[in-house]
């Protein structure tokens, strides 16, 4: 057994202080891993950079020496000793879904980041004891008595957030005799009632299509900012939901938070049931390289907001904004010419979630989605209604996650295939594993359910009227995207630009307004890196953007698909 105590000083300093005591079975030398990635993201992280003050004792106390071998494993000599302990700080100051936060008001650990196993130990049993003030609440899935936590292996330990504070509220229900835990941390003031009716009505309905539960239990951990955010980590168990401000979940935010519980619940399945075959095990040491991304993230945001609109938790006007979100977000990425949804996934490892090169790749998120839904029609098309993408998935639950196996590339387009026909074959060709237009196969998908795709306007003036993108950092207008050829790609207008002046004054307020209603020609000065430069652009039609449309006439083999692909 590894025992770990938790506990700390100062919050405010948000340095979590780690004791870990374990035996050294006869071992001479004994080390420690620190993982360099987290499942649920797929880039290295080097949490290691956050470790503070590490040092080995015996059963005595006297110090034993160690060394660091690579820049995340501790090497301990100990010869001749039983029982050996490890202490530690590490620095907690990010919190989103993912990572570790101390303060004043709450203690919140990703183990995955800051708690390390054993070379050759990995199925070792976890102890944790966790000093913290008598009044505070904790939040976990993992197995607990009072302040004592257990897991029953690294994986069980890595897969299981921490949270702990005396403002936790907490609630639950139920669906088919499983309990569904709902922990909310932070300023809100959650409606249970309409909460607890909407979650089981998409639970439900996930569970339907699998046929059954992957777990015993399941947590909704909530981390309630005060200010904008968004963000979701899967884990076996559980989710770690970020998301504010607090006072709009309820109203404004509520959507979101709908669509990103979805989305998180469906990877109880999807990725943490159902796993490719490089990830199983996985290896914390290192990238776990796989290309199935379109399906670990691609399936799980179609399918998450398709399960919201069948549950009827949301309804049609805003289940298609989600598809059309999918759309505008892939007609906005030139990158969506350079490298496909299957080597995106594979390069995650290379430059994470960033932006990087100017129009490099394309995310795994809507353009796998929107590959999914591609898939999911013709599937629909090719059985008449009777079949669908869930049927794919269902069969990879079956086969592959409930018997603990991996499934490959091959073994995912296959399935899909025997449920969708020869015709399938082009989708994966030509945009999962290639960069062809999504454009003209979507619309043709689209049309056998009575839907049809119709020119919109950007929203984004600047990207409308001129081609550019920007966001504000630090209260300066900052180019982010420049789309090719456009007229300002033609004068020179490139990303970190930064934007001072239009028409020869000073920005003030939002470059929406300002641009809304230019004239034909507008003068932009902008700040480059080592000059100013004044720069006249002509006013076009810029980032062209589409969206999904309910068909005016419909026959009734339309109408039918449709009712089968939303039933």
């Amino acid at each position: 057994m590894i025992k770990y105590n938790i506990s700390y000083k100062n919050p405010h300093r948000h340095f979590i202080d780690f004791k870990l005591t374990t035996s050294t079975n006869g071992k001479e030398k004994i080390q420690f891993q620190l993982p360099a990635w987290r499942p649920g993201r797929y880039e290295l992280a080097d949490f290691a950079q956050n470790i503070h003050k590490w040092q080995a004792y015996n059963k005595k106390g006297e110090s034993l020496s160690f060394k660091k071998v690579i820049k995340d494993l501790w090497e301990v000599n100990c010869k001749n000793e039983e029982e050996i302990t490890i202490e530690y700080s590490f620095y907690a100051n990010q919190l989103d879904a993912g990572a570790c936060y101390l303060d004043e008001i709450q203690l919140y650990i990703n183990p995955v980041h800051c708690m390390y196993y054993i070379i050759d130990r990995l199925d070792e049993k976890y102890e944790i004891d966790i000093d913290i003030p008598n009044d505070y609440k904790i939040a976990t899935s993992l197995a607990k008595e009072n302040k004592k936590i257990t897991a029953k292996n690294y994986d069980d330990l890595a897969e299981s957030p921490i949270i702990c504070s005396n403002t936790i509220q907490h609630d639950s229900y139920k669906v088919n005799g499983i309990t569904f835990n709902l922990w909310f941390q932070g300023p809100c003031t959650p409606d249970w009632n309409k909460i607890k009716e909407d979650f089981a009505l998409f639970t439900s309905a996930q569970i339907t299509h699998f046929g059954s539960f992957p777990v015993d239990e399941y947590h909704f951990f909530f981390q309630i900012t005060p200010y904008s955010s968004y963000h979701g980590v899967e884990h076996t168990k559980n989710t770690v939901i970020l998301l504010g401000p607090g006072n709009e979940i309820m109203n404004k935010k509520y959507n979101s938070f709908l669509h990103i519980s979805s989305h998180e619940l469906y990877h109880t399945w999807n990725i943490k049931s159902i796993r490719p075959i490089e990830m199983l095990p996985y290896d914390y040491t290192k990238e776990n390289y796989f290309r199935t991304g379109y399906v670990a993230e691609g399936v799980t945001t179609y399918m998450g907001d398709l399960m919201l609109y069948k549950s009827k938790v949301i309804n049609w006007e805003k289940f298609i904004t989600t598809q059309n979100q999918n759309l505008e977000r892939h007609l906005m990425n030139y990158g969506r010419f350079n490298l496909s949804v299957a080597e995106s996934s594979f390069d995650s490892w290379l430059d994470g979630y960033k932006l990087g090169s100017p129009n490099r790749k394309v995310s795994i998120y809507p353009d796998g989605a929107l590959c999914m839904l591609m898939i999911d029609l013709q599937i629909l098309i090719n059985t008449n209604g009777t079949e669908s993408l869930n049927s794919v998935m269902k069969k990879l639950y079956i086969e592959y996650g409930k018997k603990g196996k991996g499934y490959s590339e091959n073994d995912f387009i296959n399935i899909c295939i025997d449920f969708g026909g020869e015709e399938i074959k082009d989708i994966f060709n030509n945009h999962v594993y290639n960069t062809k237009n999504y454009i003209p196969t979507l619309e043709r998908k689209l049309n056998t359910i009575g839907l049809e795709l119709k020119e919109k306007k950007n929203p984004n003036i600047c990207a409308q009227f001129f081609g550019f993108v920007t966001i504000k950092e630090n209260n300066k207008i900052i180019i982010k995207k420049v789309e090719p050829n456009s007229v300002s790609d033609i004068a020179e207008f490139v990303p970190d630009d930064e934007i001072i002046q239009i028409n020869g004054k000073n920005i003030s307020g939002s470059i929406n307004d300002i641009l809304g209603n230019c004239e034909e020609h507008t003068n932009f000065t902008l700040k480059k890196k080592f000059s100013e430069k004044k720069i006249n652009l002509k006013k076009g039609n810029y980032y062209k953007l589409l969206e999904i449309k309910k068909s005016k006439k419909q026959i009734q083999k339309e109408k039918d698909l449709l009712k089968a692909w939303c039933n």
